[in-house]
């Protein structure tokens, strides 16, 4: 029995996504084709590449939309005892041997960081999904793209936190610091964005 909850573990790990990770690799694909973008800028076809722009974003748009009434009935669905699609019931893995299958089984305080991490993790999806939107406007480098960029590696950062927390309540840490790495990272690129961008209207102003 114990074998066959493991394999079952095993596979719902691997098909399910973290959030942060999924995050990350997106905002760090949006901040890739933005400096890109920026460095081709004077190009004779600037504007099919700010074309090429806009359709990746609202394709990334898309994708984000169709995640987010996923995330939510899973979310909910572990709440209230929805069927899965691979379990009777949905789980959440906060480590490897932890997996529940009903907020029951959870301590209260493991139980009420999953509902803030949860929290986090839509407030995140949905400045991502400003960030996409901005960019499907053909809005590149403005404040309010490098606040929402910001805001990722703020996610990154406290979602990595409170995971750490829940594991060490748990006394059994499996816990990965790219996140954290990450959330470090995607600061420090949003302020070099930032900073270029105010260069860059200081320099029209004196132009």
């Amino acid at each position: 029995i114990k074998k066959d909850l493991l394999s079952r573990t095993s596979r719902f790990r691997l098909c399910a996504m973290n959030v942060t990770e999924m995050i990350l690799i997106l905002a760090v694909v949006v901040i890739l084709l933005a400096f890109r973008f920026k460095k081709c800028q004077a190009a004779p076809n600037q504007v099919a590449r700010l074309n090429r722009v806009k359709n990746a974003s609202l394709i990334f748009s898309a994708c984000l939309w169709v995640t987010f009434p996923l995330g939510a009935y899973w979310f909910f669905g572990f709440l209230f005892g929805w069927p899965g699609l691979a379990h009777d019931s949905l789980r959440i893995v906060v480590s490897h041997n932890h997996v529940y299958s009903s907020p029951s089984e959870m301590p209260p305080e493991i139980f009420w960081l999953m509902v803030v991490r949860q929290g986090l993790a839509f407030c995140a999806g949905g400045m991502l999904l400003r960030l996409f939107w901005f960019y499907g406007k053909g809005v590149l480098f403005s404040a309010k793209n490098a606040t929402c960029i910001r805001f990722l590696g703020y996610y990154l950062i406290i979602d990595w936190f409170i995971n750490y927390q829940m594991q060490g309540l748990l006394r059994d840490m499996d816990l990965s610091t790219t996140p954290l790495f990450g959330g470090l990272l995607i600061i420090f690129i949003a302020w070099i964005m930032d900073e270029g961008r105010k260069i860059q209207e200081e320099q029209e102003l004196t132009v």
